[in-house]
């Protein structure tokens, strides 16, 4: 490499990041986040990812340009494996990395690690991968492939870097856990925000329960149900606020909340974004997480506690690393009886979910802002670049 990147007095670290999807969810965020956050601290960071036909709307690209990043948009860049547009994908990157000069290649999805493989070995350009799978990478198909063509794996939770190191047999010098991150200064409850009990007529003294997650049947609705029963027939001030949406909504939440007769507890705010959103976090006095989702590293949590909010949360995935139990939130068993005990004394002792709320921002502005993961990623570009 013909310069001397991320040095004092030399030049800045060059990185393009590739994000192979269309939609505004699960990573997507996270991943421009770290750009935005990456350009903050000195770091030119570029991000490509998929430009749709033209006429449709594209949440990714308006926001990136919001964010101040222009998104390179000369390749395909789709969700999933394609033969004939990942060979295409691949002659256009080989092509730019001929044109532009990058000291590294970042990948947040499968499939742009599968398109930009082959490329950056070809110009001898380190390839980083983060990882969103919170229990460590799929044991199927072509992920140790992955895996192994990476120079660095930056993984979301200590458990996902000792299960792919045990199941990959990925040397320890080649990962490093760095924390998903949110915006703190975004999620921050001292600011003024709509005001989501008043939008959705939720009475002002009543203890809100919220959860924010698609509406389908893998993510356990039927246990927080279950349970916020059990609490409201001792406890009348208690209410549940389900923000998200689903196409299985109907059977999974509407149909039977109301068969069991909790319509006048149970608030559905549908699909919230923007500041309407940050308004429905601060509507909580608690936050319950059953099931991780499409983003493994369950981003939603790390939000609701930079709110100021506890979470009480499953102990599945790596949700237990998120939430120290009893001090920023409890960890259960998932079940209906397990979320009514961890519940209850939240209920009946607002002051504690309150104590716990503010350990939960602590941590949070402390671990999970985005300063601190830039950083963080930084010191994996450096590294990476001293060894190539």
């Amino acid at each position: 490499m013909s310069r001397e990147p991320g040095k004092n007095g030399g030049n800045p670290i060059r990185v393009l990041h590739l994000f192979s999807n269309t939609k505004w969810t699960g990573p997507a965020e996270p991943a421009l986040n770290l750009c935005v956050a990456l350009r903050r601290i000195g770091v030119e960071a570029d991000f490509a990812c998929s430009a749709v036909p033209s006429g449709e709307a594209n949440t990714l690209i308006e926001t990136a340009r919001d964010r101040g990043i222009e998104p390179i948009l000369r390749f395909r860049l789709g969700k999933h494996r394609n033969p004939l547009y990942n060979w295409l994908d691949r002659r256009l990157l080989s092509t730019f990395l001929s044109e532009t000069s990058y000291d590294l290649i970042h990948c947040h999805m499968d499939n742009d690690h599968r398109i930009a493989m082959k490329p950056a070995n070809q110009h001898g350009i380190p390839l980083i991968r983060s990882s969103y799978y919170g229990t460590g990478f799929p044991d199927k198909g072509d992920y140790a492939t992955l895996a192994k063509g990476a120079a660095h794996i930056i993984e979301p939770s200590q458990r996902a870097f000792e299960d792919d190191q045990a199941a990959l047999g990925l040397p320890s010098e080649r990962m490093t856990v760095i924390p998903n991150a949110v915006d703190t200064e975004r999620f921050d409850p001292v600011r003024t925000v709509p005001d989501g009990r008043r939008w959705l007529h939720i009475p002002a003294d009543a203890f809100v329960i919220g959860i924010v997650a698609r509406m389908q049947t893998h993510r356990r609705y039927e246990d927080l149900f279950e349970a916020v029963r059990r609490l409201a027939e001792a406890y009348p001030q208690v209410h549940l606020l389900v923000v998200g949406r689903g196409t299985r909504q109907e059977q999974v939440a509407f149909t039977p909340v109301q068969e069991m007769g909790l319509s006048d507890r149970v608030h559905f705010s549908g699909y919230v974004s923007g500041e309407n959103y940050v308004g429905m976090l601060k509507a909580f006095d608690v936050k319950v997480f059953l099931m991780p989702g499409s983003d493994g590293t369950c981003r939603a949590v790390r939000e609701a506690m930079a709110m100021a909010r506890p979470a009480v949360v499953a102990d599945r995935g790596m949700l237990p690393e998120i939430v120290e139990d009893g001090v920023t939130g409890m960890v259960c068993d998932g079940s209906p009886e397990g979320l009514y005990n961890a519940l209850a004394p939240l209920v009946t002792d607002p002051a504690q979910a309150r104590t716990m709320g503010r350990a939960a921002r602590e941590q949070a502005v402390r671990l999970f802002s985005l300063d601190t993961q830039a950083q963080a990623v930084r010191g994996v570009y450096e590294s990476v670049l001293r060894v190539s």
